[in-house]
């Protein structure tokens, strides 16, 4: 959100490949991040959580440069709108929008079932996260049947027969 050149070259110097930077961020930082991201060699992810207009928000990072795009709704919004008896939000209200919005690969986070996450690229968006909620127990870090690598094989192997997803266009 601040320091974005900085933090940028520091993680690229870590050794990550990938950086992401809030569209919510002063525009100045998102350029920042992205120059850096040239700079370093990194690519930079844009995470359009908490824009007023989700779609509008990943055209606008892609215009600033970032290599991809973050479709988001966050844990805090999902459970305020749930608490209050409304459904709870979720990214795949807008993803066919979105990845439409765009030329550069997107990704939907937040709140989905392992099954939604599964199938993303059918909504256009070949990226696909497994983040430990998804996966694993978390308190005992692995699955209910206890084999955490054959359980991801098959996710894997589900979403790779999905095979090559055409990125978004306008």
């Amino acid at each position: 959100m601040d320091g974005g050149y900085l933090e940028a070259e520091m993680m690229a110097g870590a050794g990550a490949t990938h950086v992401v930077v809030m569209a919510r961020a002063h525009p100045e930082t998102i350029k920042c991040v992205v120059k850096a991201g040239k700079d370093f060699g990194i690519k930079i992810m844009g995470d359009n959580l908490a824009c007023p207009d989700m779609v509008e928000g990943a055209r606008w990072l892609e215009d600033l440069g970032c290599d991809y795009i973050v479709h988001h709704i966050g844990y805090d919004e999902r459970r305020g709108i749930a608490a209050n008896g409304k459904r709870m939000p979720s990214p795949l209200d807008q993803l066919k929008e979105v990845v439409s919005a765009v030329k550069i690969p997107v990704q939907a986070v937040g709140g989905l079932s392992l099954e939604q996450a599964i199938r993303c690229p059918e909504y256009g968006a070949p990226l696909v996260v497994l983040g430990a909620p998804l996966t694993i127990d978390a308190d005992a870090f692995k699955t209910a049947d206890g084999d955490l690598e054959s359980s991801l094989r098959l996710i894997c192997s589900r979403i790779h027969a999905y095979g090559d997803v055409v990125v978004g266009h306008r």
